[in-house]
């Protein structure tokens, strides 16, 4: 019998770790279901540039670590 059910992710956070958990899942799976699971309803950004972002140094784009659809393109 050929087993059909997909393994399923779940990971905590949606910090570097997570993402770089994230990747590294679908580098080896790319059908297993990942879900992150965060308070935080914004794309990962590069929380120690937030004071840059705040003093009008860096635009809001240079502190995404990703495009806004990545998780979309990466099915998760």
């Amino acid at each position: 019998m050929v087993r059909t059910d997909k393994t399923t992710y779940p990971i905590s956070g949606n910090s570097a770790g997570g993402i770089g958990a994230a990747e590294a899942i679908r580098e080896v799976d790319k059908a297993g279901a990942i879900t992150i699971i965060s308070d935080e309803p914004y794309p990962i950004y590069s929380r120690p540039l937030i004071s840059e972002y705040l003093a009008h140094r860096y635009p809001l784009e240079r502190m995404l670590f990703h495009a806004p659809d990545f998780y979309e393109q990466s099915n998760i």
